[in-house]
């Protein structure tokens, strides 16, 4: 936890990242229409891309969805 103590607001970044990639995994997982394919596409491009890849699934799942 040294990290914490000496920088908080990258911990907490950090944090709020892997947990925004986990709600849309299981998202991905459980609830989208992707095929095999494309799921594992999404799920690299979460991993890899911290922050555009949460923004990018979700914009792509909203234009889908016809609610953009």
């Amino acid at each position: 936890m040294e990290l914490f103590a000496r920088n908080p607001e990258i911990f907490l970044l950090v944090t709020l990242n892997y947990l925004l990639v986990a709600i849309a995994l299981i998202h991905l997982i459980f609830k989208s229409d992707y095929p095999i394919g494309s799921r594992l596409i999404w799920v690299a491009i979460l991993w890899v891309v911290p922050v555009l890849g949460i923004a990018a699934y979700w914009l792509v799942w909203y234009r889908r969805q016809g609610k953009l």
